[in-house]
């Protein structure tokens, strides 16, 4: 199958005395799995689609691995990142429009300041891709529940892309706008906002079921933009090491 990050709120008091335990017990946690999910990219312009999802979680002294993210910690609070940017605009991972060219996924190298759950990443790419670069600030955190067995962790996440690396993404060149029928356009920088919430649920010591909600927004003008807000939801099983 091919494959294609909403906010919580208002969970308050109830859950802020849970909110310390959460975070001290994912301080030294990991987790690896797949799930199913359905959603629908702001590129695709053919409606929501069914795929596959991996899902790769680590956290330690020694830094994390936050999905595609891993990061190396040198200091306590930074670290050494890298990351593999799977092409947003490609025909393997997405429905794009008819006429418009596969986007190269691409290696990126760069630093990381904070933690997992609060950090800014600069990440440039190193495969000669794009050239470009992009910043990231993200903040999430876990909390307790009511139910025991069930934690939340809602998170926002907001990336500027440089102008290569949104070039590289959301531009329509003329042999392009001639295929697809889409106007030409030459991008300048761009933000991308995401949130979401993760949910984890204990069904053994090792194994964990999860739900993943994630929506995203592209302030671009490119007519590769097809939907304002794109959206994703999986459900999997991981398991914990």
């Amino acid at each position: 199958m091919k494959t294609s990050t909403s906010v919580i709120i208002g969970l308050g008091l109830l859950l802020s005395s849970g909110a310390v335990y959460s975070q001290a017990k994912y301080k030294n946690f990991s987790f690896v799995g797949a799930g199913v999910t359905s959603g629908q990219s702001v590129f695709s312009d053919q409606g929501a689609r069914v795929g596959v999802d991996p899902y790769l979680f680590h956290n330690s002294d020694y830094g994390f691995i936050d999905g595609s993210l891993a990061n190396y910690s040198i200091l306590p609070w930074l670290g050494i990142s890298g990351n593999i940017r799977l092409s947003e605009v490609s025909d393997d991972f997405d429905d794009i429009p008819s006429g418009i060219d596969d986007r190269d996924s691409s290696a990126e190298v760069g630093v990381t300041l904070g933690t997992v759950g609060a950090r800014i990443t600069y990440l440039h790419d190193v495969s000669n891709k794009h050239d470009g670069y992009e910043v990231q600030l993200h903040l999430g955190r876990a909390f307790e529940t009511p139910l025991q067995q069930l934690t939340v962790s809602p998170f926002v996440q907001v990336n500027y892309r440089d102008n290569k690396l949104s070039q590289h993404i959301y531009n329509v060149s003329a042999s392009e706008s001639s295929a697809s029928g889409l106007a030409e356009f030459e991008a300048d920088s761009t933000w991308v906002y995401e949130t979401g919430v993760i949910a984890l649920y204990d069904i053994t010591d090792s194994l964990l079921g999860i739900s993943k909600l994630e929506f995203e927004h592209h302030a671009s003008e490119s007519p590769l933009i097809q939907n304002d807000i794109g959206w994703k939801l999986g459900v999997g099983v991981v398991y914990q090491f």
